[in-house]
C-alpha cells in the first residue's frame, strides 16, 4: 500500500519539473454588430409625435381615473358622474385626433396607413361620447332612462379605442419605422 503513495508523488514531481509550459487558452475575437444607419431625421421626428400622441394619451386615461368612488346617491348624480366621464373621454380622444391631424405627411406609406387607422378610431370614439353626453345633459334631470344609452356609449368609446395604446407594433412590418421608434423618445412607453 506504501508503493502507490510514492509512484502518485514520483509521478506529480516528474510532470512538475519536466519544463513544459502550460498550453495558453485560445483566443477569441469578437467584433461589434454593424451599427444601424442612421434614421432620417424626418422620420424620428414624425415618430415622435405619433407616438408622443398616443401614450400621452394613456397616460393621461390613467391619471383622471378616479379609484374608489362612491356610489351615486341619486340618479341625478349617476347623471353627472355619467356626463363627466363622457366628456373626459371626448376629450382625451379629441386631443389625440387633433395631434395626429398635424402631424406632417408620414414620410413611409405604412405609418401614414397606421395613423389613418388610428386617427379614425379615436374620431369615432370621441363622436361617440361627445354626442352621448350631449344626450345626456339634455335630458331631464333624474331621468334614470337616459343613462342606459350613455353606458352603452362609454363602453363603446373604450372599444373603439382598444388595441390603439401601443403605437409602434402596428408598424412592425417596416424595419426603418422600427429602427427609428426604438430611437424616438416618444415611442418609449
Amino acid at each position: 500500500m506504501r508503493i502507490v503513495p510514492g509512484l502518485l508523488g514520483a509521478c506529480l514531481l516528474l510532470t512538475a519539473c519536466s519544463g513544459t509550459a502550460p498550453v495558453a487558452p485560445p483566443t477569441v475575437t469578437v467584433t461589434a454588430p454593424p451599427t444601424p444607419a442612421s434614421a432620417d431625421p424626418a422620420t424620428l421626428a414624425w415618430l415622435d409625435g405619433f407616438c408622443s400622441a398616443i401614450h400621452d394619451y394613456r397616460r393621461r386615461t390613467n391619471a383622471e381615473a378616479v379609484p374608489g368612488t362612491s356610489e351615486p346617491g341619486s340618479v341625478e348624480e349617476a347623471q353627472r358622474a355619467l356626463s363627466q366621464e363622457l366628456g373626459g373621454i371626448a376629450d382625451r380622444t379629441g386631443e389625440v385626433v387633433d395631434r395626429l391631424k398635424t402631424l406632417p405627411p408620414a414620410p413611409v406609406p405604412l405609418a401614414e396607413t397606421v395613423r389613418q387607422a388610428f386617427v379614425t378610431k379615436y374620431t369615432t370614439a370621441r363622436d361617440r361620447a361627445r354626442d352621448a353626453k350631449k344626450a345626456l345633459d339634455e335630458a331631464k334631470p333624474g331621468d334614470a332612462a337616459s343613462q342606459d344609452p350613455a353606458w352603452k356609449a362609454l363602453e363603446q368609446a373604450q372599444q373603439d379605442v382598444d388595441g390603439t395604446y401601443d403605437p409602434v407594433a402596428p408598424l412592425a412590418e417596416s424595419p426603418e419605422l422600427l429602427t427609428a421608434a426604438a430611437s424616438t423618445p416618444g415611442c418609449k412607453a
